[in-house]
């Protein structure tokens, strides 16, 4: 028996209702489109804002601006527009932990940005396109700004870490081990603040800029809470991190950390540099006193130390002349005060510091003096600067935090950024220079790592940096305006027509701290937009002994054709074979002068180094990239000093151009690039070149 079957509906009806269902489906259809449409035609993702944009609210990889990409795997690369070869790249290492998928940024947060992602409640990536017009000349220079900001919480970590391998890198930090390029050096992560180098911290003199050999550069944002590593924990990697702890960047406010900086490209590293340099960095408004370009600096410190008192002095000065050396202050260092922070003199060991000065000055000297902002606890002036609030002060108290030195273990530090204060110690200072006709000063120290770890000050900012470096330098500028004074840290201290002194340097021939990083740590100076560098003293600092006769020789030859000359330890211990050479090389120096000032005042107008590193002729020169005990006086001069103990020659390289070989004065013409191999430099010599397409003095080298 078969089963009733269903009666069919009637064709006609059956067939209104499909149209009816298709025209729903197809109206919902449209509208569903058209608001993602509507929707995604605001988003700027994987393209500059005049490209096409993606037709889903979905992430396309790679996500590009102009020459830059970041790839799903979180990697960023700089690629060459026409070779498409990297230039740089960078594993945006913080964002593979985040364990959720990107999206792109929604809202009205996208619309200024050429990349937009976000990580839901954790990061957001931004990058935008800028072409900033050089002011040298103004060409065109394009950028792209990077920004990490994190969601979640004040304690994230935000770290990029740029492949060094691929290029040879520039600029950055005074370093302990001073290497050129320093990608062959090592560093734990560290904050990225003015520190102490001579302990083999982050040094003296830094600044948040870096160039590659592949024609780009990186300009990190001031108020990043910075920390850095390099080769360390894993070689090959310069790691750019952003955090906050509890020292040295303060969050009082709990803020979220953003790490921010500027990826900056043109055709070459020259070139590169140059626009960013005039973009970013400040040019020196003027020049220091003549003279110090001219005539070396006497300083009691490495041949007298500590021992040092009114008839010291004046034995010094007249042995100078004796000796028939000449020279353009004398400098009184460690310990001439009472007390360390009584600015005054100690008249158990100068009973009549103004006879000695106009002594001083009847020989020809003018008088300098060491300073430091340091009060000891048992200085008279650590009770008068505490009571008037002029030391660096107890987190949230008005008592003063104490802080070690290496002259004391229980001191104030002077607060620079208390206007009061760097006046009533700008005061101490004037009254020096009147009571006595002192000249001017050696500001030592300075660096932030001498600050206690929490403390008050009277302007407090994000970046330590500025806390205290910055504002001693200023200090330091106002209390001579005429320029003959020294100092040895900077950071955004450039326009000051101040030379800064390499930190103390070692008396032996190795890179630790020593003979071998002078060069590399003046070119670094150069780089970073200081040209006026004041090499140290020659032949070191003699900590543990005096350096040998050699050292002394070379050191001196090495230190003719630099900005600054400063002698401590005295010719004229050694025999009467090594003053000759020495004395010979110091009248060298004198006449060579004009052009170190030419140099001195061109850098004021351009902003480049007086000391150029080989590269500068032709930075696509893979040996001149590497070369790091080799120098340019401007273009008008190669010097190449012997640094290795023994050397009676050397391997030289000259880059391309027309070179005249001044030691061997045959009137050829050597045409670089070129190796001269096995040269010969006795020890009473120095090996120097000269641009033959200029007009030069020859010197007796």
């Amino acid at each position: 028996m078969e089963r009733d079957k269903p009666a069919k509906p009637e064709r006609g009806v059956s067939k209104r209702v499909e149209q009816v269902l298709v025209f729903c489906m197809l109206v919902v259809l449209v509208a569903t489109i058209g608001v993602v449409v509507w929707q995604t035609s605001k988003l700027n993702i994987g393209g500059d804002n005049n490209s096409k944009q993606p037709s889903e609210n979905k992430i396309h990889w790679p996500l590009t601006a102009r020459n830059l990409e970041i790839d799903n795997d979180y990697t960023l690369r700089l690629l060459n527009s026409q070779s498409k070869a990297l230039k740089l790249t960078a594993a945006l290492a913080d964002l593979a932990d985040l364990n959720v998928p990107p999206t792109p940024c929604n809202g009205s947060e996208w619309k200024d940005y050429n990349i937009c992602v976000e990580w839901s409640g954790k990061e957001r990536l931004t990058v935008n396109t800028s072409v900033y017009i050089v002011p040298r000349d103004g060409s065109a220079l394009t950028c792209y700004e990077v920004t990490a900001k994190a969601l979640g919480c004040s304690n994230q970590v935000i770290q990029h870490c740029f492949n060094t391998s691929i290029a040879h890198w520039y600029g950055g930090y005074a370093d302990k081990f001073q290497y050129w390029p320093f990608e062959n050096n090592t560093r734990r992560l560290s904050a990225y603040v003015v520190n102490d180098s001579y302990v083999g911290e982050i040094g003296g003199v830094i600044e948040r800029y870096f160039v590659a050999s592949t024609g780009a550069g990186i300009l990190l944002d001031h108020d990043v809470p910075l920390y850095y590593s390099l080769n360390h924990p894993k070689q090959g990697l310069m790691c750019f991190v952003a955090k906050y702890d509890k020292y040295p960047y303060f969050n009082i406010d709990s803020e979220l950390p953003v790490l921010k900086y500027k990826i900056c490209e043109s055709d070459n590293l020259k070139d590169v540099h140059m626009k960013m340099a005039n973009a970013f960095i400040d040019k020196p408004q003027g020049i220091p006193d003549k003279s110090l370009f001219k005539y070396p600096i006497w300083s009691t410190w490495a041949q007298y130390k500590k021992d040092i008192n009114q008839s010291t002095v004046i034995e010094f000065a007249n042995a100078i002349l004796q000796h028939n050396f000449s020279h353009a202050q004398i400098e009184i260092d460690d310990d001439w005060t009472p007390k360390y922070g009584d600015i005054d003199f100690n008249k158990d060991k100068f009973p009549d510091p103004s006879t000695m000065v106009r002594d001083l000055q009847d020989l020809g000297f003018r008088v300098t003096v060491w300073v430091h902002p340091f009060f000891n606890a048992d200085a008279n002036s650590f009770y008068e600067s505490a009571i008037n609030s002029m030391l660096v002060r107890q987190y949230d108290s008005p008592a003063p935090a104490i802080t070690p030195w290496w002259d004391g273990l229980m001191a104030g530090i002077l607060d620079v950024s208390n206007q009061s204060a760097a006046q009533w110690y700008l005061g101490k200072l004037r009254n020096l220079m009147t009571k006595y006709n002192i000249s001017s000063f050696k500001f030592d120290a300075g660096e932030t790592s001498w600050m206690p770890h929490i403390y008050s000050m009277a302007n407090i900012t994000k970046n330590p940096a500025d806390a205290y470096p910055t504002k001693w330098v200023q200090l330091a500028a106002e209390a001579d305006p005429t320029f003959h004074q020294e100092v040895r840290v900077g950071y955004r201290t450039q326009r000051y027509p101040i030379f800064v002194r390499l930190m103390d340097k070692d008396s032996n021939w190795s890179h630790n701290n020593a003979l071998k990083s002078v060069i590399p740590c003046v070119l670094t100076y150069g780089l970073l937009g200081y040209p006026f560098v004041l090499p140290d003293m020659i032949g070191g600092n003699a900590y543990n002994d005096h350096p040998d006769p050699e050292l002394f020789v070379r050191w001196t030859q090495l230190n003719t054709f630099l900005p600054g000359m400063q002698y401590s330890i005295v010719p004229w211990i050694y025999n009467e074979t090594i003053m000759d050479i020495v004395r010979k090389f110091t009248e060298m120096r004198e006449k060579i002068s004009p052009t170190l000032i030419a140099k001195a005042e061109e850098a004021v107008r351009t902003g480049d180094p007086i000391i150029l590193p080989l590269w500068w002729i032709d930075s696509s020169d893979e040996y001149a990239l590497t070369i790091e005990d080799e120098f340019l006086l401007g273009t008008d001069y190669l010097i190449a000093p012997v640094v290795e103990q023994g050397a009676r020659s050397r391997d030289i390289y000259l880059p391309k151009g027309s070179w005249r070989d001044n030691l061997n004065d045959t009137g050829s013409i050597i045409e670089g690039p070129k190796w001269l191999r096995n040269y010969q430099v006795d020890i009473d010599q120095l090996a120097y070149f000269s641009n033959a397409l200029a007009n030069f003095p020859d010197f007796d080298g």
